[in-house]
């Protein structure tokens, strides 16, 4: 590696050198000219449907966005699962169990984050910390799902 000096003393950059530096370039170009471009800008249907949601009067109240929230962490739980399914059907066997292992460690800190942050939320006076609560249950999942999204796209580029 070579070593470049940016910065405070003390403060280094490492780089690769070479090809190696661009694959990473090449394979976020290759995922996005897979991806159809109405996809790459349209907000995830799931998202779509929560921001109606919240911008109805039913939402605009806490328990009503609190109700919004909800059914999003559920829809994304389902689509969790759905792109699950999926990945383990396309990956090669090998990179299944280690992908299984560590699906099974993600669900044991989601578990554990969401008891930490109702703990944390839940001593917390005032109502909106319960939205702030119901929204970070939320996007756990959809982070996951976008995790295993990109690895699903990726095994897909990598086959053709």
């Amino acid at each position: 590696m070579n070593r470049v000096s940016n910065g405070p003393v003390g403060h280094r950059l490492f780089r690769v050198p070479g090809p190696a530096s661009r694959v990473p370039i090449l394979l976020v170009l290759a995922l996005l000219l897979a991806t159809p471009l109405h996809a790459q800008f349209a907000p995830h249907p799931i998202e779509a449907e929560l921001s109606r949601c919240m911008e109805s009067p039913e939402g605009m109240s806490t328990h009503g966005m609190r109700q919004c929230m909800g059914a999003a962490t559920e829809a994304w739980d389902k689509e969790l699962n759905r792109v699950w399914r999926e990945l383990m059907a396309e990956l090669p066997a090998a990179s299944k169990e280690p992908l299984r292992v560590a699906q099974r460690k993600w669900i044991a800190f989601r578990d554990a984050e969401l008891e930490a942050l109702g703990n944390a939320y839940g001593a917390m006076p005032g109502t909106m910390f319960l939205v702030m609560q119901a929204d970070a249950a939320s996007t756990l999942t959809r982070d996951r799902v976008r995790q295993l999204e990109a690895l699903l796209e990726a095994q897909r580029v990598s086959v053709q």
